[in-house]
Formats: structure tokens, C-alpha cells, sequence
């Protein structure tokens, strides 16, 4: 029974994200930058510590100190926990990006001073996907935060005993990525890239009817038969009829040991639907399509954000050809764009080569930039010290949140607050590769916020997983 807890991928969830969505063009796992030269962390001109567009730097020296009783290990260093599934034998290297980007900050922050003077020491909580108990349990009572990090299973990590929950051991988090409504709308965490489970973005569904107004009226949604991934097709559920389409057929298949696709594809056909959503993974999506197309259904997938991924092209490029392709980071392509997007990249080059490039990755530099500047204003209100409340109340304080341009506008916001963002854009397979389909380029028609959609109708509520997350009484943050 215990691969039936696979989430195979839960980050999809997301978007809110979503798990491992990685790679640019469908070969590599690192994106195919390798004949662009890089020099430095840094982009040209910005000052030692500084990151993309933030007003400041991020990282430096100084001589800010940990508040007592709070530093875990010690007060030497700024001790954070990383959560991460990336030893997992069921799926090797699960959102192995994050950690990479996590790796790739802290190297790059201690070379500049650490912040506010403290080095950062990462401490790997690896829950091998199955065991979050074991890893909250190594993080309890050890490190500062948690940052940049995120577990498929993470409503396991409230498990309430002393030595392994959360909450009783006074932790605080700035995570990459939240599943469950347990997590995303806990206390005591603050989202850069907000995933509440009480509402979802309805802007790439939106996007995608008035590009495909045929083949999106009747819509399909597929999805891994396990209570995390419900819970999301629920929310795709809404918003797809929020944006007025027939949800005609909610299809479950096995997280595990799928073989035989078969019988989905023809309960896709039989249904009608002119649209795929897949709720899962990149592998399991393309075997699928691959057996759609082969029994001549003319549809097309509609896919999050995870499925920004070489493996969707594992059953050869025809399989996926015209799939559209939700994105909530500026895309790896458009890198010469977006100088934070570019940064990103020469930071994985210089400090982790061998890192795994993923939009997960770019949501975990998001948390350990947003952990940074919440800890550095922190220090200043405090007289240099920095504390687990203090850094929550800054972090929740930033309005129009982009990691210094590395995605569209978030406002982080304390579990009472948190709403989805309606920003998203639309990409396209065409020929193994990801290309921009909506808004069509930067700058032009519906392109409201750096060459995403935000349309201020874009957000459905979800009031079906209200009163979900785990607070603790009387918290705020």
C-alpha cells in the first residue's frame, strides 16, 4: 500500500505548481544555453549581492545576529531547512531543482557575505517521498526556517508530536512550492508564489477557450487516483465551468504501474471532450496522448505547469504535437529577455553544473530571495536581529513579489490573505519544442504584466477546501 501514496509529481498542484517541471526545448535536462558565455553570478553591471531588479542588495556583510533560543543547531550560522523528495526510489531526483537552487543561492549569498554577515548552512530534509515524518523530525529542532523547499506529501509534516510537527516545534517556512490545502493555508508559512487551496487561476483556461473555442467546449480532466490530486482536479473542475466549459468526464488512473492506456483514451473519446487536462505527470500525460492520437482523437491537451518537461517528449514529439502548456515563470527561451530569468541560469552554471533546471527551481530562488530580503528588513527593525516571527510578518509585507523579475507579480500573503494570481501565459509543443503561444509576444495585445495575462477576472474561488489548513489558534501569520 505504500507506492498507493505516490503523487508521482504533486507539485501540479501548484501552481500553483505543481512538481518537477524542467528543461527548455525537450533534450537536456539543463536548459541549452551551453554556447552562450558566462562570466559571473551576476548580471552585468549589478553590485556584489544584488539580484535582478530588487531595489537592494540581498546578501553582504554585516553584523546581524539570530534571535536566542530560535537558531536550531546555532547562532553562528543561519541553519535552513530544505525539504525535498529527491532520493525517492520511486522517483529518483523528485524536484531534485529545488534543491539545486537552493545549493546555487546559498553559495552564491556566502560568497557575498552570507546575510547581513550570517552564512547560510542548507540542511538537506529529504523525505524520500515517503517518510516526511523522518525528515520534519531531522528539521525540528535543528534549523532556523525552512526555505525553498517542498515535499509532495507536506500536510505529513503536522503530525503532531513534538519531535515531528511543524507547529510544535516553532518552525517557520518560505517554501518553493505547497500541495495540500493543509499546507498551503497553514500558519507559520509565507508563499512567494501563492498556491492556496481556496482558489485557483482560471486565466490559462480562459486563454485557451478564446484560442480553441471549438475543441474547448466539452473537456476532460484525467487524473492520479490519490486525495492530494482530487483535490486539484476539483479546483480545475471549478475553474473550468467558472469559465463557462462542460466538464463532461473526471477520469481516474492508477499513480503506479499504469501499462495499458487503452481504456482512458477511449473514455476520453467516448466522451466527447474536445480538451485533455491532465492531472499527473509528464510521463503518464504523453503515453496517454500518445495512445489518444494513435486511435485518431483530434483534441488537444491542456497541461500545468509541471508538464514544462524533456519527459513529455518520451513518446516521440508527434505524440504531444500542439499541446498547450501553462507557464507561471518566464520561460527558459526567453531568457535573454528577462536578466533575473539569465541570472538564474549563470548561477546554476557556476556554482551547481550539473543542477537540474525547472520553473520549481525558479519558484525555490523566488522563497530564498523572498527569505532574504524579509530577514534583512528584519535586522533593521530589530537592531540586527533576525527572528522566525519577524521574518514572516516582512516576508508577508512584500506587494507585487517577482524575485526581482523572475515571474509575474505575487503578493505573499499570511493564510487568511492568500489568493491565486490570476497571471499566467500559454505556450505551445511545435516540433519537440516550447514556444510562446498567448499573449503572443511581449509587450503586445494582453500582455499586462511582463509578458503574462492578468486579467482581473482570472481567479476562482474554491470553497469547497475551506477551513483545510493546519493554524495554530490565535495565529496571524
Amino acid at each position: 500500500m505504500a507506492r498507493k501514496h505516490l503523487l508521482a509529481i504533486t507539485a501540479v498542484a501548484v501552481l500553483a505548481l505543481l512538481a518537477s517541471a524542467c528543461g527548455a526545448s525537450g533534450g537536456d535536462k539543463q536548459a541549452d544555453d551551453g554556447d552562450k558565455p558566462t562570466t559571473t553570478a551576476a548580471a552585468p553591471g549589478t553590485a556584489v549581492g544584488s539580484f535582478g531588479d530588487l531595489p537592494a542588495p540581498v546578501c553582504g556583510p554585516g553584523k546581524d545576529k539570530v534571535a536566542e533560543g530560535e537558531g536550531g543547531t546555532g547562532t553562528d550560522k543561519l541553519y535552513i531547512g530544505v525539504a525535498t523528495d529527491r532520493s525517492s526510489s520511486i522517483r529518483p531526483g523528485l524536484n531534485k531543482e529545488m534543491w539545486d537552487a537552493s545549493e546555487a543561492f546559498t553559495k552564491w549569498c556566502n560568497e557575498a557575505g552570507g546575510i547581513g554577515g550570517l552564512k547560510i548552512e542548507p540542511v538537506e530534509l529529504d523525505a524520500a517521498l515517503l517518510d516526511v515524518t523522518k525528515a520534519m523530525t531531522a528539521g525540528c529542532h535543528s534549523v532556523f526556517a525552512m526555505v525553498g523547499g517542498g515535499w509532495a506529501q507536506d500536510n505529513l509534516q503536522f503530525s503532531g508530536k513534538d519531535s515531528s510537527d511543524f507547529h510544535k516545534c516553532g518552525l517557520v517556512d518560505i517554501p518553493g512550492y505547497a500541495v495540500s490545502p493543509q499546507k498551503a493555508d497553514s500558519s507559520g508559512q509565507v508563499q512567494p508564489v501563492p498556491n492556496p487551496g481556496t482558489s485557483v487561476s482560471n486565466t490559462f483556461i480562459r486563454d485557451y477557450a478564446k484560442l480553441y473555442p471549438k475543441e474547448s467546449k466539452k473537456v476532460a480532466i484525467a487524473y492520479a487516483e490519490l486525495p492530494a490530486l482530487e483535490v486539484v482536479k476539483e479546483k480545475y473542475k471549478a475553474a473550468a465551468k467558472d469559465v463557462g466549459l462542460d466538464v463532461v468526464a473526471e477520469l481516474p488512473y492508477s499513480a503506479v504501474g499504469m501499462t495499458d492506456w487503452t481504456p482512458l483514451a477511449q473514455s476520453i473519446i467516448n466522451s466527447g471532450a474536445g480538451t485533455l487536462m491532465w492531472v499527473g505527470e509528464a510521463g503518464n500525460v504523453t503515453s496517454a496522448m500518445a495512445k489518444l492520437k494513435e486511435q485518431g482523437w483530434k483534441g488537444h491537451a491542456l497541461l500545468e505547469t509541471n508538464m514544462y518537461d524533456p519527459l513529455l517528449f518520451s513518446q516521440g514529439n508527434e505524440a504531444v504535437e500542439g499541446s498547450v502548456v501553462r507557464q507561471t515563470v518566464h520561460p527558459i527561451e526567453e531568457a535573454d529577455q528577462w536578466p533575473a530569468t539569465r541570472q538564474y541560469l549563470d548561477m546554476l552554471k557556476k556554482y551547481v553544473p550539473d543542477a537540474k533546471v525547472a520553473p520549481l527551481g525558479i519558484q525555490s530562488m523566488s522563497a530564498w530571495l523572498l527569505f532574504a530580503t524579509a530577514a534583512d528588513a528584519c535586522a533593521k527593525a530589530n537592531g540586527g536581529t533576525i527572528s522566525r516571527q519577524c521574518v514572516l510578518e516582512q516576508a508577508a509585507a512584500q506587494k507585487d513579489w517577482t524575485g526581482g523579475g523572475l515571474h509575474a507579480a505575487q503578493d505573499p500573503a499570511p493564510f487568511s490573505d492568500a489568493k491565486s494570481s490570476s497571471c499566467s501565459m500559454l505556450l505551445i509543443v511545435k516540433d519537440g519544442k516550447f514556444e510562446r503561444l498567448y499573449p503572443e509576444e511581449v509587450g503586445g495585445t494582453d500582455d499586462d504584466s511582463e509578458g503574462f495575462h492578468c486579467p482581473s477576472d482570472g481567479v476562482t474561488d474554491v470553497p469547497a477546501n475551506a477551513g483545510k489548513g493546519v493554524v495554530e489558534p490565535g495565529a496571524k501569520i
